[in-house]
């Protein structure tokens, strides 16, 4: 989980990078970073979201000694969070895999139904198309941070199994 936020700052340095370039890039390569770390934020995102859901549903029902020990409260609260933060991720990540799609066919995705377009509408705000509708993603310091305080959210759920773990010297 750490790794996805990692990638998403990543991913934003280069769309802070391409937005004022060093003069040997030239300006279409430049412009070109800014879709690529769109779309690696948004996949990022999209990837998180299923780990996060992952663990919570899936993984500790296989850990029936621990379970009892997690604040699953602050799972679910932490994942809600997330999701609010970002609620368009599900329907981007599908108009970032099916681009070609999408804008072979702007009738059914188009907002305006003729064209299914993809860009920034307003500063930092990466926009597409999909089902009808303009989907967005913040690609900022804040949306960073945002995810940064979901996922610490979603571990301080974990600290009352690691407080009694440590203790009973199974941690060190």
């Amino acid at each position: 989980m750490e790794d996805s936020i990692s990638a998403w700052e990543a991913a934003l340095l280069l769309y802070q990078t391409s937005k004022q370039p060093m003069p040997a890039v030239p300006r279409a390569v430049a412009r070109r970073w800014q879709f690529i770390a769109c779309n690696e934020c948004i996949l990022e995102l999209y990837h998180l979201r299923a780990r996060l859901e992952k663990v919570h549903t899936v993984l500790l029902a296989g850990c029936p000694s621990i379970r009892p020990l997690i604040d699953t409260s602050k799972l679910k609260a932490a994942r809600k969070r997330l999701n609010e933060d970002f609620p368009h991720i599900e329907a981007l990540r599908h108009a970032t895999a099916h681009k070609g799609e999408i804008e072979a066919f702007p009738e059914q995705h188009a907002a305006d139904g003729n064209f299914a377009l993809s860009g920034f509408r307003e500063a930092d705000r990466y926009s597409l198309n999909y089902k009808g509708q303009i989907r967005f993603l913040d690609i900022t310091p804040q949306s960073l941070h945002n995810i940064a305080e979901a996922v610490q959210a979603f571990f301080d759920g974990f600290a009352p199994a690691a407080a009694k773990l440590k203790n009973e010297g199974h941690l060190d």
